[in-house]
């Protein structure tokens, strides 16, 4: 009886430290959250540097602001509609003057971008500690709505620069932080390309500038920071 006692105490003692209440105590809690909501709404704004093109008559970007709308899809997929608006300024330039004096003014432009991209998140349909940095690439149009400027009237009309409707592609990386199930921050850093057409005027034989394209393609580069509210 006296051996058999030493047993049944060290028996009960284990049974006790492997209760279901605290051996779930003691489980390490997943750093990763599902994302239930599977649709987001927000606005955006950021700055985006673009390059003006070889002779500096294109827009040379500045203060976007916008909003953006989100679906997820399957696993990692989403897609999204984006518009915004780039307020910042372009250089009036004329080709028949000298190689370094050819500004004559400077205008407004106001380019609006609409675009719809992809969206492929790192973590999935999870989130890794309230993060899920992305992927994003799409494409769309942009088009310049402020008021033609009066230093054009210093150019022939074949030297105009118009930037009228050119394709707007976009790639870049962001992530989202889910502060709450409902809200969420999120940043982007964006590559992206638009179309300078060159004015008629610019492949005047006379005017010695050598081969000059019809357009040319210039990149963009653009940090932004949204809000998002989540359903």
């Amino acid at each position: 009886m006296r051996a058999v006692l030493p047993g049944l105490v060290a028996a009960f003692v284990a049974g006790g430290l492997m209760r279901p209440g605290e051996a779930s105590a003691q489980a390490v809690p997943s750093p990763y959250r599902f994302v239930e909501e599977r649709q987001e709404v927000g606005v955006f704004a950021g700055y985006l540097d673009a390059a003006t093109g070889r002779f500096g008559y294109g827009p040379a970007g500045g203060l976007w602001l916008g909003a953006r709308y989100g679906l997820e899809l399957a696993g990692p997929l989403s897609i999204e509609g984006v518009v915004g608006a780039v307020k910042g300024t372009r250089d009036i330039v004329s080709p028949a003057r000298p190689e370094g004096d050819r500004v004559v003014g400077e205008g407004d432009a106001l380019i609006t971008t609409i675009d719809g991209r992809l969206k492929l998140s790192v973590t999935g349909a999870r989130s890794w500690r309230g993060l899920s940095p992305f992927l994003v690439f799409g494409g769309g149009v942009a088009f310049d709505v402020a008021d033609q400027p009066t230093s054009d009237a210093l150019l022939e009309s074949d030297e105009v620069f118009e930037f009228g409707t050119t394709f707007f592609g976009t790639a870049g990386i962001g992530t989202r932080w889910f502060v709450t199930r409902r809200l969420a921050l999120r940043t982007d850093a964006i590559f992206s390309l638009w179309k300078l057409t060159t004015p008629p005027g610019f492949g005047d034989p006379q005017l010695a500038l050598g081969p000059v394209a019809e357009g040319e393609w210039v990149r963009g580069l653009s940090i932004t920071g949204s809000i998002l509210f989540r359903w």
